[in-house]
């Protein structure tokens, strides 16, 4: 019986052609955007799921209060690891871990630039990052050692065996490697090329590490199998260790594994993060899947007069109602099959477009079961969701009356099929919105004044002895013709990561302890950047040592309360000598947040050229190398155009933007598939109607209009329903967001005229075609 319902099946589907394509059409288009989907949240459900001990892994978070809300971090005192070994049952293990940035790794002739991390010997206990050769828990035991990873160490070693040769480590320790693992999955979230002891973290920066006040390594722990983490916390909270630094500060163990997708915090709880950016997918997806559904059920209940017969005779033959909604769903299912085939192929051919603008290497490995059954489960979703109204719409007809040429097509259903029409716009119109939105958010943010002068404006890192040697690098630098000036700065330019609530001002009160950005510059930081000043002066030698003094930005003044004059105020023993205007920092989409800059007289990070104005600056960046090899002549030449760097904020927002736009034509095209449909159903179903009406003297155009105004409708009415809905849903999409674009009427009302354009166009082919067909033709068989 089943064979004879799959072949019964395919001969319908043969004989309506159109109907055929276009339903296989829509769903492989649907069904391709949900592969793509389900590939890209299951990558981002698998990070850190890997690990042997998952499950008892906790990350060591941090809760603050301050400025009227609580903050939560993730960075926690460095002594904290120690302690809690000692004085908890529950832990097995503990480990630091800091990262250290790109180092410079040097053996012969050899010198690469690799991310690097410390950690201590029980970090291997609790990750699970398979060795290759060595032990890496021992080796994290010695400060003289280092770890790598195996495609470290074919860049340096090739297919030599690595383990015992010593690596220059920044051109000041000599390391010897002790161990070598594997590469870290793409789906973990601690990336990394080598491994240091943390011992060598604490020789390095002996100033601060012991400090229970400095906020600044991770700390990880491993709890014993079957304790319970709300105890654990429960303990760490009233503990000695808790209130080590601050009342208002305490610490929580947060699982490991959740913090990839669910990082966000508000007010000391866990709030959002990556899975809301899933659940939109995951949303998205299903739409666009649903409105490849309606086309199915449209078209389907649409021809119910050419199967009415059909239904009729096999119920008068015996068959049953379950019977009939059995042969419509395998039918459904089928179409399902057949554009599932179609839906993998075209996902293939779109994954390497979407990985090359994501970052990401998503791929369709069907050695994968959960990609089988993930496709098991999309080919019966679509199936049975597309073919479930139509197989009980149809096997609803009386044999009596179908067969007595009494077919009623009642206005309950029209009106569904209007509705689920209406729907499919609905969906398509708020996509189109919502990218309109966000781009003219993201053209908003690029747009946006920065504040300073970014043209010509190089960063270079200070790597080994620049940092030291700054005072003779600038005077090799300051000789060279195409630049104008040079300064030094513990942060670049777009990103200030100090800060502290520990500043007194005059008038400070109780409730002024926020959170203030600080950093540390050389002297004519302000001229290089190209910042202006409301008042006051840069950071000059000629107004002798300016150590003493500070400059503020103008948010810093506002927040602080600061009276006229500011110029010469004490925020603490350092008196203010200039008002920078405010600049962008950090985020392009956040208000400016207080900034206090101080002259610094130890080693900078960062040092900042100023080049002329040229069209040609490659002569000005070979002296610049020149003049750095002379002083760090064992460091390769880095450095980055400012403005550049700043556009490369907006690469994660793009990619957004990129992802809407792309599943807002598909909804658009799934939906003017279904649309064509229908209207090809129509001027059939009413060829004669049409043919007595240009008989009597009707127009083309006024058959087309009488054609059109019925698929306009439903693009009217979801239009009247979409704005205010996604009215509310911008304006809270928005309200976190301090720099950002205003709502206009235009942005609906294109969305709306360009949905309405794009339908026309579609029901205009067909519309015209009928409107101009030879009427004796139709007429002729009456």
């Amino acid at each position: 019986m089943f064979k004879n319902y799959c072949r019964h099946g395919w001969r319908n589907l043969l004989k309506n052609k159109l109907s055929t394509l276009i339903n296989i059409g829509g769903l492989s288009i649907g069904l391709a955007t949900g592969i793509i989907i389900l590939l890209w949240i299951n990558g981002e459900v698998s990070y850190d799921a890997f690990h042997q001990h998952k499950a008892g892994i906790y990350q060591l978070m941090s809760n603050s209060y301050h400025d009227g809300r609580w903050f939560t971090g993730d960075a926690t005192p460095a002594p904290l690891a120690e302690k809690m070994k000692l004085g908890f049952p529950e832990i097995k293990y503990t480990t630091r871990q800091a990262y250290g940035g790109q180092q410079l790794l040097s053996t012969g002739k050899k010198s690469i630039y690799q991310q690097s991390m410390y950690a201590d010997p029980d970090y291997f206990n609790i990750f699970t990052f398979p060795a290759i050769s060595g032990n890496p828990v021992t080796a994290l035991q010695d400060p003289g050692a280092i770890i790598l990873t195996e495609s470290t160490a074919h860049r340096l070693f090739g297919d030599k065996d690595p383990i015992g040769s010593i690596i220059k480590h920044n051109n000041q320790h000599h390391l010897r490697v002790a161990a070598v693992i594997r590469d870290a999955p793409e789906n973990s979230s601690i990336q990394f090329d080598v491994v240091l002891p943390f011992r060598l973290y604490e020789l390095e920066n002996a100033d601060w590490i012991n400090r229970w006040d400095n906020y600044r390594v991770g700390n990880i722990a491993l709890l014993q199998p079957g304790s319970s983490v709300e105890g654990f916390n429960k303990k760490l909270k009233d503990s000695r260790i808790a209130n080590a630094t601050d009342s208002i500060n305490y610490l929580f163990a947060y699982p490991f594994t959740a913090l990839h997708l669910h990082s966000g915090f508000k007010n000391g709880k866990p709030s959002g993060g990556r899975i809301e950016i899933m659940l939109l997918l995951g949303t998205i997806g299903l739409f666009i899947l649903l409105i490849a559904c309606i086309n199915f059920m449209n078209l389907s209940t649409a021809r119910a007069e050419r199967r009415a017969r059909e239904v009729g005779v096999r119920k008068v033959l015996g068959a049953s109602r379950i019977t009939i909604i059995l042969q419509f769903l395998i039918e459904a299912l089928i179409i399902t099959f057949g554009a599932l085939l179609l839906g993998i192929l075209l996902a293939k051919l779109a994954l390497p477009g979407l990985n090359r603008i994501s970052g990401k290497s998503i791929s369709l490995d069907f050695m994968n079961w959960q990609i089988w059954t993930g496709l098991l489960l999309l080919l019966l979703f679509t199936g049975l969701v597309a073919g479930s109204y139509p197989a009980f719409f149809l096997s609803g007809f009386r044999p009596v009356k179908v067969l007595k040429g009494v077919i009623s097509t009642n206005r309950g259903g029209g009106l569904f099929r209007k509705s689920l029409v209406t729907f499919q716009f609905i969906i398509s119109i708020f996509l189109i919105i919502t990218t309109i939105v966000i781009y003219k958010q993201l053209q908003y943010g690029e747009s946006r004044p920065v504040g300073y002068n970014q043209d010509n404006l190089l960063e270079i890192p200070a790597r080994g002895e620049m940092a030291n040697k700054y005072l003779l690098l600038q005077e090799d630098l300051l000789r060279i013709p195409e630049i104008e000036s040079v300064s030094a700065g513990t942060d670049d330019l777009l990103r200030f990561g100090g800060a502290t609530d520990g500043i007194a001002w005059p008038g400070k009160t109780a409730d002024q302890n926020f959170s203030i950005n600080i950093t540390w510059v050389k002297y004519d930081w302000v001229k290089t950047a190209g910042l202006q000043l409301a008042a006051g002066r840069d950071f000059s030698p000629e107004y002798g040592r300016d150590s003493a003094g500070c400059l503020v930005n103008e948010a810093a003044v506002k927040k602080m309360g600061l009276k006229e004059p500011v110029i010469g105020t004490m925020l603490g023993n350092n008196p203010i000598i200039g008002v920078v205007k405010d600049f962008v920092v950090n985020n392009p989409y956040r208000s400016s947040p207080p900034l206090v800059i101080y002259f610094g007289s130890g080693p900078m990070s960062h040092i900042f050229v100023r080049l002329r104005k040229t069209e040609h600056p490659e002569t000005a960046l070979a002296k610049i190398e020149a003049a750095i090899k002379k002083s760090n002549p064992e460091f390769p030449f880095e450095f980055s155009f400012t403005k550049e760097a700043y556009r490369k904020m907006f690469t994660g927002l793009r990619s957004s933007g990129f992802m809407l736009n792309w599943t807002s034509s598909l909804a658009i095209l799934i939906s003017c598939l279904g649309l064509f449909g229908l209207s090809t159903y129509l001027a059939e179903r009413r060829s004669k109607e049409i043919g007595i009406r240009k008989i009597m003297g009707a127009s083309v155009g006024r058959i087309w209009y009488m054609l059109a105004k019925e698929f306009l409708k439903p693009v009217f009415i979801a239009f009247v329903i979409t704005v205010p809905l996604a009215l509310l849903a911008m304006q809270e999409a928005l309200r976190n967001v301090d720099y950002r674009v205003s709502l206009q009427w235009w942005m609906f009302a294109a969305a709306g005229i360009l949905t309405a354009l794009i339908a026309l166009l579609t029901i205009s082919f067909q519309g015209t075609k009928a409107a101009m067909a030879n009427p004796v033709k139709a007429l002729q068989s009456e």
